[in-house]
């Protein structure tokens, strides 16, 4: 049987992990509101461990829902309270992280697409280039009326 105060941690763990992943993902994401798509993407693979540490909470969350389901009806009275409001912060850390998580892949969506179109006009250029340089060994030739 897991004790109320192992569980009521695990669920404060959670909660400051969230927060600490939220915060970390903000730095990551810092970078002049993706002017540079360079350095945006330099920061999102020099922290990929934090955005790798997002998907790895999952299982950590589903491991303590189960163990609340498991213990619940084992823990004195007033602890269902307490648990669900620390179920609640923490799940309310998580909406916020999704969201943040949202609104950083609608930045990095805009800068691809925005680095997309200049690709696209950067060949628009290399055709015309291609359409203007003379053909090898075709230079004007001149008539020359002395021969």
């Amino acid at each position: 049987m897991m004790p109320k105060s192992a569980l009521a941690q695990e669920f404060q763990d959670v909660f400051q992990l969230y927060l600490k992943v939220g915060e970390e993902l903000g730095k990551i994401m810092e970078t002049e509101e993706g002017n540079d798509p360079i350095a945006l993407a330099d920061s999102i693979l020099k922290n990929r461990d934090t955005l790798i540490r997002i998907e790895n909470m999952s299982f950590r969350v589903l491991k303590l829902s189960e163990q609340w389901e498991q213990y619940r009806s084992n823990l004195c009275p007033d602890s269902p309270d307490e648990m669900r409001d620390l179920a609640g912060a923490a799940k309310a850390q998580a909406i916020r992280l999704k969201e943040l998580c949202h609104h950083q892949s609608e930045k990095i969506l805009a800068v691809r697409d925005r680095l997309g179109k200049n690709l696209e006009e950067i060949g628009k250029g290399s055709q015309y280039l291609k359409s203007v340089k003379p053909i090898k060994n075709n230079y004007p030739k001149f008539i020359d009326t002395l021969f």
